[in-house]
């Protein structure tokens, strides 16, 4: 129930939610005749000079499309990136299918991404035209994930999303209980009117949830999602469809957190999603939500249309589960919100191919994300290769990993003739800045290669003393918060295990340290049983594990098949590894020569089919 402002200023309220449904009924009523475009143009993220956009053909025609192509142009903008796209010119722009997307199939969709400099200029959303388009209306839309720098109190539309086909799932790691109605009407509830499970109409399952009764448009369906982690972004998505006989009508998915002391503004809510919603066909009705302020209480679900009713189902909601009280339970549940282990891999030749998202759910960058790569001058960054995978990362629903904070190598050359209070003053600015710039960032190596012989960050021994790896964790913690934080170190599988444990202890009395990263590298000679041995050892400690960096260097196809299979299930089924990142696929394109796993073709080598039929697509 709205606590008692909303009572007390029920008019002002309906009045001052008029106003903003003013504006936003003009724009939904230009947004309905589009609601079936073949081709939309999003804004998925923007900055002060540069943006990420989504370009989506959906194919709403009779007969499959085949080698699809689009263009576009810019006043201002221009792209500088792009990927799951053959792109071409320079404004106008140009694009094509790749290989696995070139053609779309009735009722299907592909996306692809591009990254463009602003100019000086605002972010563009112009109209995408080409014979793909020829099928539907151009549409040019705002997505939910811009963020703005203030937020408006008249709730204004910042998405919109559609979607007649049942070609979206919930992904695994969705963890929304009850959101497909089956178990009663746990967690579903009403700000007003009166719900009911039904059986009749449902878009998955066997059952819906209708509410009727409404007589004003803040009436509407809420579903209880538990607690957010602040700071965090969330990709959230119902299906929709209004009762039988009603007009088409607009449906918004609203975030509400709890009431501030403030009953004069209701920045409390945030809109997530739009749509023109029918009495014919399901709808979706999807965004993301970023948590901050107050404590999450739940999402609505509501219409500008005062009395028509309508069903919801199947609601998903992804991103990081709250944090339990204690460090090593912290890190279980940040780990993610499903027993299933990530297998995760890295950039290649310092770009994402576009099938990597066909393969693996967690991401690394190889050298894009090392501090010398990005602030190679100090005080001058450079986050355009980590802003294009931290972009591919979250459009595609996959966890993206630091790679690393602290380390004796790949460091910037100018922070060795500085004072130890400069070079204090420098680590801590890398570590903030690249928190702010990426706050979803889910893992992060902090301190890598620390035991003495390996390559302890010697600088950082100098601005903090003997304390510098448990100083280093605290700068993560206070600027990445939600992150798990790893202390990431090689040959612990072989020969280094006990040295390891010895440099880990201190660092994990100190609380500081979430999970241990176990580099994998060398083992081709070491048998499973030796593996699983310190393997033991290290999960021993307490602490999740990771193995960060595993790699088979076999140029024979059968001999690199037969070590995965003796060593990967060594990893996968141990109840401390919570997650494994193959340190490179594609065959030639590897720090370690003939550990890929795929030809640059795309064909499978035998140990990626067993990975393949076994673990990442089991």
């Amino acid at each position: 129930m709205y606590k008692t402002k909303y009572s007390s200023y029920s008019l002002a309220r309906t009045f001052k939610r008029a106003c903003s449904l003013v504006g936003l009924s003009a724009a939904l009523t230009a947004l309905s005749h589009t609601a079936l475009a073949s081709c939309t143009y999003t804004i998925d993220n923007e900055w002060n000079t540069g943006f990420v956009a989504n370009i989506t053909i959906k194919n709403d025609t009779a007969a499959a499309i085949n080698n699809w192509s689009v263009n576009w142009s810019y006043s201002a903008n221009r792209v500088t990136s792009s990927w799951n796209a053959t792109l071409s010119g320079s404004n106008p722009y140009a694009a094509s299918g790749v290989s696995w997307n070139s053609n779309i199939p009735v009722g299907q969709s592909i996306s692809f991404g591009v990254q463009g400099d602003k100019n000086g200029a605002p972010v563009e959303r112009p109209s995408v035209s080409g014979a793909a388009c020829s099928g539907g209306v151009t549409s040019s839309v705002a997505s939910s994930s811009v963020r703005s720098s203030a937020v408006s109190t008249s709730r204004s539309v910042v998405s919109s999303s559609s979607s007649s086909s049942s070609s979206y799932s919930a992904p695994a790691n969705n963890f929304a209980q009850n959101g497909g109605v089956e178990s009663a009407l746990t967690n579903w509830s009403t700000t007003a009117g009166t719900p009911t499970r039904v059986t009749d109409v449902k878009h998955s399952g066997s059952a819906s949830v209708l509410i009727s009764g409404r007589t004003a448009n803040w009436h509407g369906l809420t579903f209880n999602v538990g607690s957010l982690v602040s700071g965090s972004q969330y990709d959230v998505g119902v299906w929709v469809k209004l009762a039988p006989g009603a007009p088409d009508s607009v449906i918004q998915l609203t975030a509400k957190r709890q009431d501030d002391s403030d009953s004069s503004t209701y920045n409390e809510y945030t809109q997530v999603a739009v749509v023109t919603a029918t009495s014919s066909e399901w709808r979706f009705l999807q965004g993301t939500y970023t948590q901050s302020g107050t404590v999450f209480q739940h999402f609505i679900i509501e219409s500008t249309d005062t009395t028509v009713s309508y069903y919801a189902d199947d609601f998903s909601i992804v991103g990081q589960v709250p944090a339990s009280s204690t460090s090593s339970s912290r890190s279980s549940s940040s780990t993610g919100t499903t027993a299933k282990k990530f297998i995760g891999n890295i950039t290649t030749n310092g770009a994402v191919r576009s099938d990597f998202a066909t393969y693996w759910n967690q991401i690394t960058p190889e050298n894009e994300g090392k501090w010398g790569s990005v602030e190679a001058t100090r005080g001058v960054y450079n986050w355009t290769a980590l802003d294009r995978i931290y972009a591919y990362a979250r459009q595609n629903n996959i966890q993206m990993k630091a790679h690393t904070f602290v380390w004796g190598s790949q460091y910037p050359s100018w922070i060795n003739n500085l004072s130890p209070s400069e070079q204090a003053k420098a680590i801590e600015d890398w570590i903030r800045n690249f928190c702010t710039r990426y706050p979803d960032v889910k893992y992060i190596d902090v301190v890598n290669e620390a035991i003495p012989g390996h390559a302890p960050a010697a600088y950082a021994q100098r601005a903090f003393g003997d304390n510098w790896i448990i100083k280093s964790f605290q700068l993560a913690r206070q600027y990445c918060p939600n992150a798990t934080l790893i202390l990431n170190d090689y040959n612990v599988l072989s020969w280094d295990t006990d040295k390891f444990i010895a440099l880990a202890k201190p660092v994990i009395a100190a609380g500081v340290v979430d999970a241990l990263g176990e580099q994998a590298h060398g083992l081709e000679g070491f048998s499973a049983a030796t593996v699983s041995s310190n393997l033991n050892k290290v999960a021993a400690l307490g602490l999740p594990i990771y193995i960060t960096e595993y790699d088979v260097a076999k140029t024979d196809d059968q001999a690199q098949l037969q070590i995965f299979q003796q060593q990967f299930p060594v990893f996968y089924n141990h109840p401390s590894v919570k997650g494994i990142t193959i340190w490179g696929y594609v065959y030639g394109a590897t720090w370690v020569t003939g550990s890929g796993l795929i030809q640059s073709n795309g064909t499978p080598r035998p140990a990626m089919t067993w990975l393949l039929n076994n673990y990442i697509k089991k």
